[in-house]
């Protein structure tokens, strides 16, 4: 098919789980594309969209109404509409739904994006309930109560671990409300403690399971390991493949497939978060996009490209996995930053050591000097990315070991007092 040939794909874009230059390369000989963005879009993210305006045709929809979107979509000609960000999906399936294509429902994806009706609906099944409250700003003890110590508060919409913390008591409770933005609603779950079994490995307690759907068959893509959570619950890292023995993975299978007929999800690709527990594995969070730098890694793992599969699905063009066997661990090492409010980014020490590294295949510095810190901010708060793959697990554990020993960020005050 030639490039005046191919069908349009409309793009809600937002800050999300793809770039326009990745979304560009994904939809070479599969489609043309039609970015739609806002003003609140990062600014390198507009720099890119401009960058590939001689491929892509874009519209700032800042001033739009929903009658003016929906004629640009027509004028488009577009036959399908998707998006990478957790914050476009609603606006996305509101479209969907008026043009008559291919994807979830609106009434499925704003139970995806609202974090307390999800635990509602997950809570009916028996691998999928978990203790849950929505949290009573009037009444936060009574909240507590019916959770239990720990907990973890997270925002009800929201993504990336942003405004995500565990509190151990009514007065952290307290602290934490007092310090996160007031006009967020919250949800109280109770924290899933990691099977003792792993407690001990350089690995993470919980994996993420990458599945496809379309029109209601779901295929299930991969499931990707993880480094530890930070303090603050956001990502430290992935890898493939994941360390688990089959029967742990025939329960993590089980478990996200149960969570994903709950909730009826019938269309595009999610990314379902699930802790290892001493019960078995528990759902922490079903995404309904494709998760943050997994495309990347499962590309070089395994050569599928999800961001590729994304597009083709909202054309509802038949999308086949093939299984790969997978023979190196290939991983990304996040270059967290220490639990800080309010920091300023100096720099980095122990780059050159890492870059040295016979695993180590290339180095993606994500913040740049004078930029916030703040661990509240959950993923988007890392500073850098290492790219890599080793020979074997204990290889990739040794590895892991010397970026953290020797990767040092360097984070002042407000009144540039160091600390590392």
């Amino acid at each position: 098919m030639t490039g005046n040939m191919l069908s349009k794909v409309a793009i809600f874009y937002g800050t999300g789980s793809a770039t326009p230059l990745s979304i560009q390369a994904a939809s070479v000989g599969i489609c043309k594309l039609v970015f739609l963005y806002k003003e609140d879009c990062p600014e390198n993210d507009l720099l890119q969209i401009k960058m590939i305006q001689k491929y892509a045709n874009s519209y700032n929809i800042e001033n739009c109404s929903d009658h003016d979107i929906e004629k640009i979509l027509r004028d488009e000609q577009v036959a399908g509409i998707t998006t990478f960000s957790e914050y476009k999906l609603v606006e996305t399936a509101i479209f969907v739904e008026k043009l008559g294509l291919f994807g979830n429902s609106v009434e499925t994806t704003k139970v995806l994006v609202n974090k307390f009706r999800q635990r509602e609906i997950l809570s009916k099944g028996k691998g999928t309930a978990v203790k849950f409250t929505r949290l009573d700003k009037q009444n936060m003890r009574q909240s507590l109560l019916e959770v239990g110590v720990p907990a973890i508060i997270k925002p009800v919409i929201g993504a990336g671990s942003k405004w995500t913390q565990k509190v151990n008591s009514y007065e952290e409770l307290q602290n934490v409300i007092h310090e996160f933005p007031v006009d967020h609603e919250y949800v109280l779950e109770e924290f899933l403690a990691g099977t003792e079994d792993i407690q001990h490995s350089f690995y993470g307690d919980y994996v993420s399971v990458e599945s496809i759907h379309q029109e209601g068959v779901s295929t299930q893509v991969s499931i990707t390991g993880k480094l530890p959570l930070t303090q603050n619950f956001s990502e430290s890292g992935m890898f493939l493949p994941h360390p688990f023995s089959p029967q742990i993975e025939d329960q993590i299978r089980s478990v996200e497939a149960e969570a994903i007929k709950a909730l009826n999800i019938t269309s595009g690709t999610t990314h379902t978060e699930i802790k290892i527990t001493d019960e078995g594995p528990k759902i922490i969070e079903v995404n309904g996009r494709m998760g943050g730098y997994v495309s990347e890694i499962l590309k070089r793992a395994t050569g599928t490209d999800l961001i590729k599969s994304t597009l083709q699905i909202s054309l509802n063009q038949e999308v086949v996995i093939q299984p790969a066997s997978i023979q190196k661990v290939y991983f990304q090492v996040f270059l967290t930053s220490p639990v800080f409010e309010n920091g300023i980014y100096q720099g980095i020490n122990g780059l050159d050591i890492i870059r040295d590294c016979q695993d180590v295949t290339h180095i993606q510095m994500t913040k740049k000097e004078d930029d916030i810190i703040d661990s509240r901010l959950g993923t988007e708060n890392n500073i850098g990315i290492v790219f890599g793959e080793s020979d074997d697990f204990n290889s990739f554990g040794s590895t892991v070991h010397l970026i953290r020993n020797q990767v040092k960020p360097v984070i002042a005050t407000q009144q540039k007092e160091v600390l590392q």
